[in-house]
């Protein structure tokens, strides 16, 4: 969320109006939005066809997420939002830096919600980028409870640096249907980037199933580009959890050595990030997600 210290407000305070965001190009979006980001915590910079594929693969409903025009029809902000059932994700929430101190941030956040009751939603959810203090505290004036810190790390491209952890394990490669059929069957609380919906929209999903000596089996699936691996799921039930991260985390990075590495939204209580710092990976910033009845 980009809402950074406001300036010193003036008076008297501009109107605002929110223009549906259907109405400008995927170009459009991403330069406004591009705009909010210039002196952002964290850049996230945006182009056309990464604005289209973040609205496809999230639920992004066009019409219902907002651009904030001032009264003399001038750029102001953006914010969007996320439909599946009755849950709302608002999202991609930015001010630009002269704007800020305004009271923008309300403005658009009071939108957007406008639009998730409009829309049935009984539900809002959204993460804030852990050290965002303005961005943080506008939601919880709202009502916004905190439910969990969220990792995003990252790994350079490389091979394991250890040996083998699990020597004699069977590793498979999974076909789509089995793919399908695991994620399916994949354990509740997936974060709105990782849920199996998002997945299935971001495409190029690859697995690996393996199986331990002792018999122990886990999976793990994940989307995989040309230059980068991202997306996890990563399945590793009962007394072996660890040890069947460890061994598929190892061959993973050993299929694909020249892949660079993001995982998004991993539960910072997750008792496997250990594994995966064994594996190379390291923290890149913290996400806090909160959640609205509404």
């Amino acid at each position: 969320m980009s809402l950074e210290t406001p300036t010193v407000q003036q008076s008297p305070e501009p109107a605002y109006e929110a223009t549906p965001a259907s109405r400008y190009s995927f170009q459009e979006l991403a330069d406004i939005y591009n705009q909010t980001r210039i002196d952002y915590i964290v850049p996230m910079p945006m182009n056309a066809k990464r604005m289209e594929q973040y609205v496809k693969s999230y639920a992004i409903s066009l019409d219902a997420s907002v651009v904030a025009m001032d009264n003399y029809h001038e750029l102001a902000g953006i914010g969007m939002l996320g439909l599946r059932g009755e849950r709302a994700w608002l999202t991609r929430l930015g001010v630009l830096p002269y704007r800020r101190g305004h009271h923008l941030g309300q403005f658009l956040t009071d939108s957007l919600l406008a639009q998730a009751v409009e829309q049935g939603a009984k539900q809002a959810q959204l993460e804030v980028i852990q050290g965002n203090k303005p961005a943080h505290q506008l939601f919880l004036k709202f009502g916004f409870q905190e439910i969990r810190e969220l990792l995003i790390i990252r790994r350079p491209p490389g091979k394991p640096a250890m040996a083998d952890p699990a020597p004699g394990a069977v590793v498979t490669i999974l076909k789509p249907a089995d793919i399908s059929r695991c994620l399916e069957q994949r354990d509740p609380g997936a974060s709105w980037i990782d849920e199996t919906p998002s997945l299935l929209q971001a495409g190029s999903l690859k697995g690996l199933q393996i199986e331990l000596p002792s018999g122990a089996t886990g999976w793990l699936v994940y989307q995989h580009t040309a230059f980068q691996m991202a997306y996890f799921v990563l399945h590793t039930p009962g007394e072996a959890r660890d040890e069947l991260a460890r061994a598929l985390l190892y061959h993973l990075h050993s299929l694909h050595p020249m892949q660079d590495t993001k995982v998004e939204n991993l539960p910072a209580l997750d008792t496997r990030w250990p594994v995966f710092q064994e594996m190379g990976y390291v923290e890149a910033f913290r996400r806090i997600e909160m959640t609205l009845e509404l």
